[in-house]
């Protein structure tokens, strides 16, 4: 890649303009200065996928050229940081911006990059406006020193794919309808004109339904066969995190289940739509029990699970330890946030020790998340649980490692 856009965006922040910013946003400089990169990627992230079509590409350069956004923008926009005035109207039409590239979706935008960064929503509302137009004064500069067309423009934008996904907060791609960041950065096919164009075009347009058809066929054949019993999904469709203990046949091996603590990433807060503000950390089942909550396109159903992972319990029992009672509080406060939601818990084992017992064990598990979880309020006809022992592994259970990872409590969501 010739040129990292982003690279060249957090340089024009070199200096005290990040302090400047940091005083406006009210926010201690160490917050916004670890902020930028995230926010400034998100703003990125907008303009590719406005740019993953020729029209949303024509309609950025024509925007870039209109609001004079180039070099001249850059070597004034320092002085716009100055505060009071200036730094307004520098907000609302970064605001403008944001309207643009994300429509009705900018708010959901705001309230990923506050939990990203930790910054308050107002802040991160803020700092995604003021970076705005900065992106855009580079996107221009950069068009401008290359001599690049619309068409450029798009193919510029599409190359920033890596320094974007890295950088940018996972759960960016609910936002702009993606599965993940990995689908940025695909420019649009050339489909042929006039007639081969049109039977290619027809031909695109009716594979989708010829699949559908398909995979309905499939779904039918299978729930023919399936048991009446409701069951998890397979290993690969669970995630891989890890709660519960191991049962007392296994007691020589270690009791903790929880994930290790690099592996969640980094704890930042998170501000929840009813305004309580949670620590949680990147990957950890809150963040993503919340973008699936969220996120209209996910629709419920008895396949996608989430793996609790700092919950521990005594070695063969029910009983949890002091440890765990964060992560029960904090789906505690999500159900709180959002009280049209309602839960499912599932327990599970390994597979050493008598398969009953390990039932009986994954059961109790089960109900008693449930139960603390009731005991903090929430209506227990909005939950339910359900043993599974040792069935439905996520890992090999020949390692005890694998036994560890099999050794967990679920939750699914059940009505949002």
């Amino acid at each position: 890649m010739a040129v990292n856009l982003l690279e060249l965006v957090i340089s024009e922040l070199a200096g005290d303009k990040s302090e400047k910013i940091a005083a406006y946003l009210g926010e201690s400089g160490s917050r916004v200065a670890v902020s930028i990169s995230p926010a400034a990627a998100s703003v990125m992230a907008g303009l590719m996928s406005k740019a993953s079509s020729l029209d949303g590409a024509s309609e950025i350069f024509n925007r870039m050229n209109a609001g004079g956004y180039g070099g001249d923008f850059l070597k004034r926009f320092g002085s716009t940081l100055a505060g009071s005035s200036s730094t307004d109207e520098l907000v609302r039409t970064g605001s403008s911006l944001l309207s643009f590239l994300f429509g009705s979706r900018q708010g959901k935008l705001e309230h990923v990059v506050s939990g990203a960064t930790g910054l308050a929503k107002g802040s991160a509302t803020a700092l995604l406006s003021i970076l705005a137009p900065l992106v855009m004064g580079v996107l221009g500069k950069q068009a401008a020193d290359e001599n690049l067309d619309s068409t450029g423009v798009m193919n510029l934008l599409n190359s920033q794919k890596n320094p974007v996904q890295q950088a940018a907060p996972a759960a960016l791609s609910g936002v702009l309808g993606l599965v993940s960041l990995s689908q940025l950065g695909g420019a649009p096919p050339s489909v042929p004109t006039g007639i081969p164009g049109n039977i290619l075009s027809f031909v695109k347009g009716l594979w989708p339904f010829l699949l559908g058809i398909a995979i309905i066929g499939l779904l039918l054949k299978t729930c023919n066969n399936m048991p009446q019993k409701e069951t998890p999904p397979p290993a690969a469709t669970v995630a891989p995190d890890t709660t519960a203990a191991v049962p007392d046949t296994t007691a020589a091996e270690p009791d903790t289940a929880a994930v290790a603590p690099d592996s969640l990433g980094a704890f930042s807060e998170y501000a929840l739509p009813n305004g309580v503000k949670l620590n949680i950390p990147e990957f950890g089942i809150e963040r993503k029990l919340i973008a699936f909550i969220e996120d209209r396109n996910q629709a419920v159903d008895k396949e996608t699970w989430f793996s609790f992972d700092r919950l521990v319990f005594d070695t063969g029992k029910a009983t949890l330890k002091p440890e765990s009672q964060e992560q029960i509080n904090n789906i505690n406060e999500i159900l709180k946030a959002f009280p049209n939601v309602s839960l499912k818990f599932g327990g599970y084992t390994d597979n050493v020790g008598d398969p009953q017992a390990n039932l009986k064990l994954s059961q109790a598990r089960a109900e008693t998340v449930m139960a603390e979880i009731v005991k903090l309020g929430i209506d227990k006809a909005r939950l339910a649980s359900e043993g599974y022992g040792d069935q439905h592994p996520v890992a090999d259970n020949a390692t005890e490692e694998g036994r560890q990872k099999n050794r967990r409590v679920d939750c699914r969501v059940t009505k949002k």
